[in-house]
């Protein structure tokens, strides 16, 4: 009878255990609020890209998007009576539950100083949960600054290369022309 308590209590265990990892292996993960991601990895000055955004509403009521700010931390500047570097997005749009609003807007990378890699900061301004934000980064590559004079002395150092190859071509090949002596008799007079 003892034996059988056993067995049995083993495998009311076993059974209760299975029961409650069940459900955490068919978990799936909520996927996030909000997802930013850009169309190139990687860009250069004076370079056209876009920024893709969106919002995942994960909670049980709908929720009012009034704006969308978008803000390039490196590229702010206050210039000619204005603010250059962020982006105003007016919405005014509800997202359902479990619905996605999504929206992209383009930017140029600058071409003055301010041409450097940035990071993206993305805020919601929700009537119902506040302001919701969100990052990346955008990446910039610099050329070298006398990249172009570097390729015009390559260029100038190779041509001078092929002269001077062909010039030393040229004098091996008429020393080795050199016209056979022939010994004449002399004639008495």
């Amino acid at each position: 009878m003892r034996r059988l308590n056993k067995k049995l209590a083993i495998l009311l265990v076993s059974a209760i255990s299975l029961l409650m990892i069940a459900p955490l292996a068919t978990a799936q993960p909520s996927p996030p609020a909000i997802s930013i991601w850009l169309d190139k990895p990687i860009y250069g000055p004076g370079d056209s890209g876009t920024v893709f955004i969106s919002y995942y509403n994960g909670g049980a009521n709908a929720i009012t998007i009034r704006q969308i700010t978008i803000i390039y931390d490196e590229w702010m500047v206050y210039r000619n009576g204005q603010w250059e570097g962020n982006q105003t997005i007016d919405v005014n749009q509800a997202v359902v539950s479990k619905g996605i609003y999504e929206n992209q807007t383009d930017f140029t990378v600058p071409t003055d100083g301010r041409g450097t890699s940035t990071t993206v900061n993305v805020y919601f301004d929700t009537v119902e949960a506040g302001t919701i934000r969100a990052g990346t980064t955008i990446s910039v590559t610099q050329t070298p600054m006398f990249s172009q004079q570097l390729i015009t002395l390559l260029t100038v150092l190779l041509v001078l290369m092929i002269v001077c190859t062909v010039i030393i071509a040229a004098t091996i090949f008429l020393s080795a022309r050199r016209p056979q002596v022939t010994w004449k008799t002399e004639q008495k007079p």
